[in-house]
Order: structure tokens, then sequence, then C-alpha cells
């Protein structure tokens, strides 16, 4: 068991960073330890908080949070979200052909296949908006506005090598942070907080390789 987990340690670590310059602080090569690498590839939703200012970094936009931006207004605007929603389902299903291709066979198969959805979607939110079939500021022009403006971010799995259609797998880790953040409500020291980061991500790391906590912790301690 200790073995599998300190494997899963050094190829499927989940690092949790707390502090003010968190975007910073998570796009550091020398804190991933990758400093003499290319830029890491950062996958957020579109708060420019989350986009480091001081270090190099690729940018990628979480598409769930593009979608939902459409889902949420499903009830007074059923026809034009439908139409969104069709299209993102066909993404997600060729997104599920992919699952064993290697990252460059996945990245060649989202130009091939979902690129054009995309630039479909873009192409009639534009529309709409320049021709004044939607207003602007209503919650559906908002939608529109949202998908166009962020387009480089939210294709970012049909050009970069690696980036991800979505980071589903790790809005389910932060679950585990926000439970810490709800209990804690605070650390008074940045210390306090980098401990609490340490074992938080120690956590994360054995539930992600399947592991028992519990036991895991009784074992490296």
């Amino acid at each position: 068991m200790l073995k599998q987990a300190l494997l899963a340690v050094q190829w499927q670590a989940v690092l949790v960073f707390a502090g003010d310059d968190l975007a910073e602080e998570a796009g550091r090569g020398d804190t991933l330890g990758y400093s003499s690498k290319a830029p890491p590839l950062i996958i957020s939703d579109a708060l420019a908080s989350n986009r480091p200012s001081r270090v190099d970094s690729l940018g990628s936009l979480c598409n769930n949070h593009g979608r939902r931006q459409f889902y949420d207004i499903y009830e007074q605007f059923p026809v034009e979200v439908e139409y969104v929603l069709m299209r993102y389902r066909q993404i997600w299903e060729f997104d599920d052909d992919t699952e064993k291709l290697s990252e460059a066979e996945r990245l060649a198969y989202h130009q091939q296949h979902s690129l054009g959805i995309m630039e479909e979607i873009k192409g009639w939110c534009s529309e709409h908006l320049a021709n004044e079939t939607v207003e602007e500021n209503s919650s559906l022009g908002k939608a529109m506005k949202y998908f166009p403006n962020h387009y480089q971010g939210l294709t970012s799995f049909c050009r970069l090598k690696g980036a991800k259609l979505d980071n589903n797998r790790m809005e389910t880790k932060l679950k585990l942070v926000v439970r810490n953040r709800k209990n804690a409500m605070f650390h008074k020291i940045q210390a306090g907080a980098d401990i609490g980061d340490v074992i938080t991500s120690l956590i994360a790391t054995a539930e992600e390789a399947g592991i028992y906590v519990f036991d895991y912790f009784n074992l490296i301690q």
C-alpha cells in the first residue's frame, strides 16, 4: 500500500496552495519542480484572479463553466440554450472517444472533430449580438458574450497539447479544501496555512490513488 501511495505521489499528485498569491504560487516552476521545462498549463474559470501575472504560464479555460453560462438560464431561453447544449454534448462525446489516446493524438482528434463545433457556437453567438436579436445585457446576452470573449481559452483543448476540455476532475477535489475552510474558517498565519496545504495535498493524493487515507497516514508517520 505504501509503495502504491508513493507512486501516486510521484505521478498523480494533487497539490493544494493557500494564500494571497495563489495563482502566482501555482504557476511557479520551482514549486512544482519543472523550472527548466515549458511553462505550466493552468486550467481554471475566467476569473482574472486565477491567472498568474508574474510568471510564465499557458492558460486554458474550463468548458464546463462556458456551458453553465447557458445551462443556468435554460428555463428562460429553452430553444437558444438547447442549441448550445446539443453542440457541447457532441464535443463531450468526442472527448470520451479520446480517453485512451496520447496527448498528441487527442489534440489532433479534437482539432478535427471539435474545433468546428466551437467555431459554430462562437459564430452563432456573435451573429445574434451583432444583429441585436438578443438584448446584450440580458442573461442570454451575457452568456453569448462570455463565449466569444473567452473563446481563446475555451478552445485551448484544440490548440495546446495536454489541455483538457474541462476541469471537472479537480473541481471535485475542491470540496476537500472548501470543507476545511468552513471548519477552520481561516488560518492565523501563512505558515499554518502552508502546513495545512501539505496535509490536504497528501489526503487528496491518497484519495486520488484509491488508497485508504487513514491507513496511509499511519504508515508514513
